[in-house]
């Protein structure tokens, strides 16, 4: 393989198990899942978000692997007073690397704000989280939407640094592609994602560049290629395939297979 990471932005997969995988689920992943994948990481950022229950397993059996991990949420706050709730520094301790922002359904069944998932950002920067930061337009609007989608980047990366937006990656995901059967179009796919990244780089400067703009939303192994056509669109994130390990891991060779066959043309 040609592909080195170090040809541009180094390509993501990344899987979000939302509230599913219990311990014994998630050591059956791993053994299937690694070896499908061992060889990739060079080539690829893989990510993968389990719940909290499983957050210490999932960081302790994928050491040494390549493979990172990520919590699916965090509350704004230091102050141990918050029942039910976790921190930045407590994730960070159980080994999570990265954490999700602004998920359609942390909006859509908690309430979630804009404004919130700003503080949400900050204080994962502060304990040295690198946020994967979902955007996409409310069901309410047919995408693709500029105004709408740059509207929502504005005040949930207020306060954000050029470096720290170089350090994330982006989740294209309009609300309306969470929970149906296919993913969108791929040409609306790639709309979406140069509408964020050319905003990207000029709200940040050139060091925006940087950042990886991946695509979520009812993907599968037999719609991966087509999605990831757009250059834009530097990876993709999975749900339900994600907790799947031959279909994730399937994903990953797609992810990968595709920047390869970019960088040889």
């Amino acid at each position: 393989m040609r592909f080195r990471a170090d040809q541009g932005r180094t390509p993501v997969a990344l899987a979000n198990w939302k509230m599913a995988m219990s311990l014994a689920e998630t050591q059956r992943f791993v053994a299937r899942f690694v070896p499908l994948v061992r060889d990739l990481t060079p080539y690829i950022d893989i990510i993968v978000c389990p719940p909290c229950t499983a957050l210490h397993t999932l960081a302790t059996l994928l050491r040494d692997t390549g493979i990172m991990v990520g919590a699916q949420h965090i509350y704004p706050a230091t102050d141990p007073a918050y029942t039910g709730e976790v921190s930045a520094a407590l994730v960070a301790d159980a080994g999570a690397q990265w954490v999700l922002v602004g998920h359609w359904e942390r909006r859509r069944h908690f309430g979630e704000t804009n404004d919130l998932l700003q503080q949400q950002i900050q204080h994962a920067l502060q304990a040295g989280l690198r946020p994967v930061v979902l955007l996409g337009e409310p069901r309410t609007i047919s995408p693709p939407d500029a105004t709408a989608l740059l509207a929502q980047a504005e005040q949930v990366l207020a306060g954000c640094t050029p470096e720290a937006i170089a350090r994330m990656v982006f989740v294209y995901e309009p609300e309306e592609t969470i929970g149906r059967a296919h993913p969108l179009e791929p040409a609306r796919v790639g709309q979406g994602c140069h509408f964020l990244r050319t905003w990207l780089m000029e709200r940040f400067g050139p060091v925006a560049a940087r950042a990886r703009i991946i695509y979520g939303g009812s993907v599968t192994p037999e719609t991966a290629d087509q999605l990831l056509t757009h250059p834009d669109v530097d990876g993709l994130g999975a749900g339900r395939r994600g907790r799947d390990p031959l279909a994730f891991a399937a994903i990953v060779h797609r992810v990968v297979q595709r920047r390869a066959a970019t960088a040889d043309g």
